[in-house]
């Protein structure tokens, strides 16, 4: 038997807003679309680790607002790094949160 949890719409920005880093795996068939559960992750502040693809940069900016990687090796060094003195320090994830403060300042209107 499978189980799934639903959440309700407003549930979903707490949920997201507990954790302390979010992982993207999305990768676009394209090389031309963004993942938007990063721009979610974003929204509720979550730093992120995401899969890298052409336009990716476009939205995660290494070493800015989270980090890209290439393959599960380099995920896994990236989580080390940024979880491994938690939750005593985290200076690169609080970094990562007040750089992602900037994007959640900005408004459809004025990006277009």
């Amino acid at each position: 038997k499978v189980v799934t949890a639903w959440l309700k719409a407003e549930d979903y920005p707490r949920l997201l807003g507990c954790a302390d880093v979010g992982v993207s795996l999305h990768l676009s068939s394209s090389g031309l679309d963004l993942p938007m559960k990063v721009v979610d992750m974003f929204g509720s502040g979550l730093p992120v680790c995401a899969i890298g693809f052409p336009c990716l940069n476009e939205l995660v900016q290494h070493e800015r607002n989270g980090l890209v990687f290439q393959d599960s090796q380099h995920l896994a060094q990236q989580l080390i790094s940024l979880l491994g003195e938690f939750p005593r320090r985290t200076p690169q994830l609080d970094a990562f949160r007040e750089a992602i403060k900037e994007f959640q300042a900005l408004r459809w209107d004025a990006c277009w």
